[in-house]
């Protein structure tokens, strides 16, 4: 498997320092969040500053904040697949539609989007794949493909890949490696981090809700060892992305940025049997 980080979570960073702080953190990779700087250097600029520093772009992010012309479910898509082009990435990562129904709406929007770029994606290298939906109210869990199984169905009518997010999974109550069983095959990269309780702002319970989710491996109650045993068993090959929210990694204090980014991979390796070091925090 390859060890990635995904820049989102260092938004307000120059792609620059975070690309470096990723290597001398020891990732083989980056997951590329759309962001400004990103669109004015454009994606062969970008891929090359990456490769400046030996690390890959295997997936592409759509944007996390509002940018015009660049919002997934508003035309945003086909910029970022263009620029995931020019990268070279192997994955732009989708979200679910907020429709209950394909055939209507948002619903049909994203399904007719799908059957537009896939013709056009066939032989490229640049694969289309759709993250799992986090469940925050009822309302999330009747959507279209809200529920594992109806993702992957969806998937295989499409030829699309599935992005496992394990915080969106444990927000809907699904099991891990059940999961995991549900995407084999499909399984185009992992988001991985974790969901616990956010201690320091116990008594404001939207805000620890939140903050309580992205979290660092091993902050809170996911089997996220057990997952990336089984995942490392199976000989998975792809990406395994550490996205934790910017609170989790200190964002505010470079230092404290750099430590646990490279805690983070530690974690991660340890818990794929890949490494033994012990953890210094």
């Amino acid at each position: 498997m390859k060890f990635s980080l995904s820049t989102g979570t260092l938004y307000v960073y120059p792609l620059t320092c975070i690309f470096r702080w990723a290597r001398e953190a020891g990732y083989d990779s980056v997951e590329l969040v759309v962001n400004p700087e990103a669109i004015a250097r454009g994606g062969r600029a970008v891929r090359q500053l990456a490769e400046a520093q030996g690390l890959e772009i295997p997936t592409v992010h759509p944007t996390v904040v509002p940018l015009p012309g660049w919002r997934e479910r508003r035309g945003g898509l086909d910029r970022t697949i263009r620029l995931a082009q020019e990268t070279g990435a192997g994955v732009v990562v989708m979200h679910t539609p907020r429709s209950e129904s394909l055939d209507e709406g948002e619903g049909l929007a994203f399904r007719q989007r799908i059957e537009a770029w896939q013709p056009c994606l066939a032989g490229s290298g640049l694969q289309l794949a759709v993250e799992n939906k986090a469940v925050r109210s009822e309302t999330h869990r009747r959507y279209a493909l809200t529920p594992l199984q109806r993702l992957r169905s969806f998937a295989d009518d499409h030829d699309q890949g599935l992005v496992l997010d394990t915080t969106h999974a444990g927000t809907a109550g699904e099991d891990l490696l059940h999961a995991m069983r549900v995407f084999d095959g499909r399984l185009a990269n992992i988001h991985l981090s974790d969901v616990g309780k956010w201690a320091p702002l116990r008594g404001m319970p939207p805000v620890d809700t939140v903050l309580g989710q992205h979290r660092f491996p091993g902050d809170g109650h996911l089997a996220l060892a057990e997952l990336m045993a089984a995942l490392a068993q199976k000989g998975y090959t792809g990406p395994v992305t550490l996205e934790v929210n910017p609170f989790a990694v200190r964002v505010w204090w470079p230092p404290a940025v750099r430590r646990r980014m490279a805690r983070g991979l530690r974690w991660m390796k340890q818990a794929a049997e890949l490494e033994t070091v012990p953890d210094e925090e």
